[in-house]
């Protein structure tokens, strides 16, 4: 019969109860727990858009500047997506073309089982004075090409 020392009693017994096994696969190297959130991905392709306008606001008046606006509908099949419209590029073509890229978030938890349509919008302040076009951007896929408009 052999002899086991109570340091290693005492392992035996905490694999015997599953306590290490949780407790291992919890642990990191300096032995704290640590959750890693999986980064977002653009779920745009998912969703379909419509109605896009562009217009350059060029309206007189103190403190007013050239605004160029864009906005569209989005419609996702479930609620509780976050959708964004943020400013690319812009082409150096007389008159430029701007491009925006529009991406949507899936929720992550749970959401509401019923078609949503939501306005999606952006604006550039101190805008150049004219523009050619707005393109809409899924990725790398354009998907909505839109004259700008000039009101004044």
């Amino acid at each position: 019969m052999q002899r086991i020392a109570w340091p290693c009693l005492a392992v035996i017994a905490t694999l015997a109860t599953g306590q290490a096994a949780s407790n291992a696969a919890a642990a990191n190297v300096s032995g704290t727990s640590t959750k890693v959130a999986a980064a977002p991905v653009n779920a745009c392709e998912k969703v379909k858009t419509t109605g896009w306008k562009a217009w350059l606001d060029k309206m007189p008046g103190p403190h007013k500047t050239p605004t160029l606006h864009v906005a569209g509908q989005a419609t996702t099949s479930t609620g509780g997506w976050k959708l964004m419209l943020n400013r690319g590029a812009t082409t150096k073509n007389l008159p430029p073309t701007q491009y925006f890229d529009f991406v949507a978030f899936a929720p992550t938890g749970p959401a509401p089982q019923v078609v949503t349509t939501a306005e999606v919008k952006a604006e550039i302040k101190n805008a150049l004075p004219k523009y050619k076009e707005v393109v809409i951007l899924c990725g790398k896929k354009a998907i909505a090409t839109v004259p700008v408009k000039i009101v004044t």
